[in-house]
């Protein structure tokens, strides 16, 4: 019983919170490099000898905390389009606790501006426009002026007025990204800078209080594939994304082994989401698939109810290269 009564006060506090707070951050994968066209607009289609990429991701989180876990799933394509251009389009649902749900569905386009002929160096800009549905099942809520004697009493009146349960939202976001492709280097840095939420469109549920936006997401990475030797590459990159008063630092290395055949290699990896969780991640690279697998480990104040008990997130990356015997390089 106490346990979960510490559950439901902590998910109740959590999705109050989320209401004050324009429902919260936008959610977040770890994979976060596994769906270019979620990261950065300008990273649509622009991938060395790529033709066209279908990206399938799913994160199941907070069992440990929630009565019912978040579910959050995105599917993404994305294509080349003569050397220079790139479209594609996603859709993404974040299901919290099966009481707020957030869909979205964007088109995306890049356009590689480097200018003469050189292919070392290559820069894009991006452009996407959307929209995102968000409801709220509020007959599934509590609050804290429905805790009474140690329970939550639905009979009780919650003390909150609300506008409406459901929100249309236009949605426009722009990247840029760099990109390095020297062969004749033993590196290969490339790193982005992206801005969501540029129509800044409302985002209130409730009546009271002041008139609230989707704040502007802002979005930083950067990194280098660096060949040890022709069997090991790594990736060391950085994550930094501010999102209203909310910051998040993400260090972490990728490390892929290529076996005998070209057609099969594995990865691993490591990252750290500061003050939050500590992420380990495999995968397998084989023919045209990519297979991945990652867990977050919770190391947030939420640790001690959560016992370090995070998500789980799998990403299924499918792709068909140009020219003859070509191969995609690291995703």
């Amino acid at each position: 019983m106490k346990k979960n009564i510490i559950i439901s006060a902590v998910s109740g506090f959590a999705l109050l919170f989320s209401l004050q707070t324009t429902m919260g951050q936008d959610v977040q994968m770890s994979q976060y490099d596994a769906s270019p066209v979620l990261l950065n607009p300008a990273l649509t289609g622009m991938k060395e000898n790529l033709k066209y990429r279908v990206i399938q991701q799913y994160r199941n989180q907070w069992d440990a905390v929630a009565r019912k876990s978040y579910v959050s799933t995105a599917l993404a394509y994305d294509m080349n389009l003569q050397q220079k251009w790139g479209a594609g389009a996603y859709i993404l649902n974040d299901n919290s606790s099966r009481i707020f749900n957030s869909f979205s569905f964007v088109l995306s386009g890049a356009h590689d501006i480097t200018v003469g002929n050189q292919d070392k160096h290559h820069l894009s800009v991006g452009l996407q426009t959307g929209f995102i549905y968000k409801t709220l099942k509020l007959n599934q809520y509590t609050f804290d002026k429905q805790y009474n004697q140690g329970t939550f009493d639905t009979d009780l009146p919650s003390g909150e007025t609300f506008e409406r349960s459901k929100r249309f939202m236009p949605e426009v976001n722009f990247g840029f990204s760099y990109f390095n492709t020297d062969d004749s280097k033993k590196y290969h840095p490339y790193g982005g800078l992206a801005v969501l939420h540029c129509t800044y469109p409302k985002s209130n549920f409730l009546s009271e209080g002041e008139e609230s936006h989707l704040p502007l997401r802002y979005i930083i990475n950067a990194g280098s594939l660096v060949e040890m030797n022709d069997k090991i590459i790594l990736d060391p990159k950085l994550l930094v994304m501010k999102q209203n008063t909310v910051w998040q630092f993400n260090p972490g290395i990728l490390a892929h082994y290529i076996l005998e055949s070209n057609d099969l290699h594995v990865m691993g990896g490591i990252f750290y989401r500061v003050k939050d969780a500590v992420i380990t991640q495999v995968g397998l690279y084989y023919k045209n698939f990519i297979y991945r697998i990652s867990y977050d480990f919770n190391v947030s104040p939420l640790k001690t109810y959560s016992q370090y008990k995070g998500g789980v997130e799998f990403s299924i990356i499918f792709y068909k290269t140009s020219g003859s015997g070509s191969r995609m390089k690291f995703n």
